[in-house]
């Protein structure tokens, strides 16, 4: 292979493993944000219900005082119709008692519908504390792991950042200028060839290019997709009856035999 090329797939794997760790470090202070919203939603959520709770039992009380106060109006207008002379008078008493037993039973009816509607809260009371405590619990792991990202990949960061100088200093000038427009405008500037296809845009390469890429006779040259212009590499170790990972294969690491 172009000595060339061996460093720019090993710079693009660099490029690759930076813009990885790089997109982790920016998405790990989001991922404590959005654990900050669930959580706080399952504060509101907790308070709401506690209120609506509170709520409820305050209106249930004033309710059975309601009640109270308007079985001893009936006891009172009993006494009176006890003492009451005329029909006229028993009638006007038995009208106000008939509309106080009305009162109570829309009260009762009112306390049964206070206490149905106070089951549901207590239900979503117990599902918003269960809510908080593995939200609290969550931002509190997210804390941790954002730290030892921001630890490890600040890094790893600074050594293949100074790993990256290195390489393209063993680079000629006119690939590493090709790779840097090519990988600018499409997020990579090499592509493998593998199966007769482009790896990136899986295109099929002519026969002829093909046979040039895999051959000795132009090792000095740098070919190029011919659909979407990036440089091809071939690895010739795929033939091999070898076990390889991406990694090893990018950074040249020694074959593992299967």
């Amino acid at each position: 292979m172009n000595a060339d090329l061996e460093h720019l797939v090993i710079l693009q794997a660099q490029d690759l493993e930076l813009r990885r760790l790089r997109a982790e470090l920016a998405e790990a202070p989001l991922r404590v944000t959005a654990a900050q919203t669930a959580r706080a939603k399952a504060e509101v959520a907790l308070a709401e219900a506690n209120k609506s709770l509170l709520k409820e039992e305050t209106l249930r009380r004033s309710q059975e005082l309601d009640v109270k106060d308007r079985h001893g109006k009936i006891a009172r207008l009993r006494k009176q119709m006890e003492s009451a002379t005329s029909a006229a008078q028993i009638a006007a008493l038995e009208h106000e008692i008939h509309f106080s037993e009305q009162a109570i039973s829309k009260l009762e009816d009112e306390e049964l519908a206070s206490m149905e509607r106070t089951e549901q809260f207590e239900i979503a009371r117990g599902t918003a504390t269960l809510t908080l405590e593995v939200t609290t619990a969550t931002l509190a792991a997210e804390r941790v792991r954002t730290a030892d990202i921001v630890t490890k990949n600040t890094a790893s960061i600074q050594s293949i950042e100074a790993e990256r100088v290195a390489t393209r200093a063993l680079i000629s000038e006119s690939p590493l200028s090709i790779y840097d427009r090519i990988a600018k405008a499409k997020g990579t500037g090499l592509s493998e060839a593998i199966d007769h296809k482009c790896a990136a845009c899986q295109m099929v390469i002519r026969p002829q290019r093909w046979n040039d890429l895999i051959g000795h006779d132009h090792d000095a040259t740098i070919f190029t997709c011919e659909t979407c212009g990036r440089m091809l590499f071939y690895d010739p170790r795929r033939d091999a009856p070898l076990r390889w990972s991406p990694g090893e294969r990018l950074s040249g690491s020694a074959p593992t035999a299967s």
